[in-house]
């Protein structure tokens, strides 16, 4: 193992939370920061109905949809992708209170800042997920490692309970496993 990259989280257990949590249906911008998991998604037994979307605007409209047609969604994306859907965000999840489960990977993360506190990362677009999220009022949970796996319930019940959006920060590439 290369001692400065952090050790990684695991696909299996990701997947293995969503399941825990009820999950049913992913849609997806693709994320690189999550690509196994992803492949694990679209494995034909995975349990999963996987829609790939042409931009985060509609992977949400598309959760949005889904919730309301009695579905339990998830909605994987990247850092910058998040910015792309600002509004989207906050009329199908805020304004409208649908419980918006988003899984968002901190794509361009120098490996140094893993464990701490990202808003000190030197690449924007990581610096600036946490300030955006909490200026729109997401609450949001860090995955930096296996011992944060517990956050996935956490969000997703936080989520319910409060007919709000949540955000699960995955903090780095996960594992091929």
């Amino acid at each position: 193992m290369n001692p400065s990259r952090p050790p990684s989280v695991s696909a299996r257990a990701i997947v293995d939370q969503m399941r825990r949590c009820g999950i049913d249906h992913v849609t997806t911008t693709p994320d690189f920061v999550q690509l196994s998991v992803h492949a694990r998604l679209d494995a034909p037994d995975s349990g999963f109905r996987t829609t790939y979307c042409a931009n985060e605007n509609q992977a949400l409209q598309v959760a949005t949809g889904l919730i309301i047609g009695g579905r339990k969604p998830a909605v994987m994306m990247q850092n910058q992708g998040l910015y792309n859907c600002g509004n989207t965000l906050r009329a199908c999840g805020l304004d409208a209170r649908m419980p918006l489960f988003m899984m968002i990977g901190q794509f361009g993360r120098e490996f140094a800042n893993v464990g701490h506190d990202p808003r000190q990362s030197n690449r924007r677009m990581v610096s600036l997920l946490l300030p955006v999220l909490e200026a729109m009022g997401v609450r949001h949970w860090l995955l930096e490692s296996n011992d944060d796996l517990g956050v996935f319930e956490q969000a997703w019940k936080h989520g319910r309970q409060q007919h709000a959006p949540t955000a699960v920060i995955v903090g780095h590439y996960t594992e091929w496993d």
